[in-house]
């Protein structure tokens, strides 16, 4: 059962001014045509996955102190660090989709990334959002290790290349990650 959290005003305008600085940098970086996967560098797209890692650090914030919360999707330039947001050392990767377009792509990461995810034994936390800044709705939808992704997924052709974790009953319960992630300390 997915999760849903609603960002405040406040949060929701963070959101916008860190996706529009996304666009910006990466758009001096390498043109206007994007980077990675994607080939695209919008406001709108980065708008999802930025609402999408601010609600898992709302939520989270919920059962883990915030001084254990290592927020790296706030430092988008340093290449160095591992994660969106670590847990005692753990690394969550914050994967964002439309609502949209949930029912058909699910649970899907392009195997470059895939591959650094399994490296760093990361977790993957799988929501929705829109990329509408006035839309304060971002669902938690579940949550997979790395590896399960690589190990049962299949391997499909979007936008781009991406391995799909295909079968619903093979994503974890988001309502279980908390307890998980508590052990860790």
């Amino acid at each position: 059962m997915a999760v849903q959290v609603k960002l405040f005003n406040k949060e929701l305008n963070w959101c916008q001014q860190h996706a529009e600085r996304i666009v910006e940098y990466y758009d001096k970086k390498f043109g206007a045509g994007g980077s990675g996967s994607y080939n695209h560098n919008k406001v709108s797209s980065n708008l999802v996955g930025v609402k999408s890692e601010k609600a898992t650090e709302v939520w989270l914030k919920r059962y883990i102190p915030l001084e254990d919360l290592e927020l790296n999707y706030k430092n988008f330039e340093d290449k160095d660090l591992v994660g969106d947001i670590n847990v005692y050392g753990q690394s969550l990767e914050i994967k964002g989709l439309r609502p949209n377009q949930w029912d058909k792509f699910k649970r899907m990461i392009p195997p470059k990334q895939l591959h650094h995810y399994v490296k760093d034994e990361s977790i993957v936390i799988w929501t929705t959002a829109t990329g509408d800044d006035n839309n304060s709705k971002v669902k938690l939808m579940g949550w997979n290790y790395a590896h399960e992704v690589q190990d049962k997924g299949k391997q499909v052709q979007t936008i781009c290349e991406n391995i799909w974790l295909e079968n619903d009953g093979d994503m974890r319960i988001i309502q279980d990650l908390p307890a998980i992630l508590r052990r860790l300390k």
